[in-house]
């Protein structure tokens, strides 16, 4: 079973009160290294639908019901990550679980007093994680990134402005114009037509619009169960701010 996996595993830091065959209520309780409190949490570990779920003993006590912008799902489960309570079984699955749930709890703790989700550790809702990945993996592929990760906390970039259409071969359309992944020959800026690495320029693109859209579908299926901003965090999704995504994903690119 999952949850014995999980129960053989349990760290120092959580205490378990009391357990059975579905679930495990204990306390969280984290020193901070360099900081005089620590991160202290009732949480209630148990199977759902045949996955490792997580929440609050009574959500809402420490941190919001849910939070969308702090992975706080509309369940009031905590989103350790893409199928992190999935496939869990062995001791080391165990180990890596409480892992996640652990640098989770940091997290919380950064983003209640920052008002913002700590950078590079964000993952997109719903079905958008995967076309994350696989755009952060072109990117890689094109030494850019880090300006990805800036991208997704809010700086503006080429591959996610939909100015660039993939014509039939899947290559940049325009191909006299200068490459905007910066590829250069003898110091100087080269066609797209000459592009260095067009597959990985196609891919990013087709997968950073993939990602805004399912994004954007999320938050939608969120405004029409009537969910609200909880105003915890600086910014977020359910806001008005999420039309210019949801245009910029029904455009498709210019």
């Amino acid at each position: 079973m999952p949850l014995a996996d999980i129960l053989n595993a349990c760290p120092s830091w959580f205490h378990v009160s009391a357990a059975t065959e579905d679930e495990i209520i204990g306390s969280a309780c984290i020193e901070v290294e360099g900081a005089a409190d620590t991160i202290s949490v009732d949480l209630r570990v148990h199977n759902q639908w045949g996955a490792i779920a997580v929440q609050e003993q009574i959500p809402g006590t420490k941190y919001p019901k849910t939070c969308h912008e702090r992975h706080l799902q509309s369940d009031e489960h905590f989103c350790l990550g893409m199928r992190a309570g999935n496939n869990i079984v062995s001791s080391n699955h165990a180990v890596v679980w409480w892992g996640l749930l652990k640098h989770f709890l940091e997290l919380q703790r950064v983003a209640q007093r920052t008002k913002r989700w700590p950078p590079k550790q964000q993952m997109s809702h719903g079905d958008g994680g995967p076309h994350q990945v696989a755009a952060v993996a072109a990117a890689n592929m094109l030494g850019i990134e880090d300006a990805y990760m800036r991208m997704l906390e809010g700086e503006e970039a080429w591959f996610s402005v939909g100015a660039y259409k993939i014509n039939g071969r899947g290559k940049l359309a325009n191909g006299w114009l200068p490459c905007p992944a910066g590829c250069r020959s003898n110091g100087k800026p080269i066609s797209r037509s000459r592009c260095c690495n067009p597959g990985a320029v196609a891919t990013l693109l087709n997968e950073e619009r993939l990602r805004r859209k399912k994004v954007a579908d999320f938050y939608a299926h969120a405004r029409g169960r009537g969910e609200v901003c909880c105003g915890m965090m600086l910014s977020c999704g359910l806001g008005a701010s999420l039309l210019d995504v949801a245009s910029f994903a029904a455009q498709g690119g210019s």
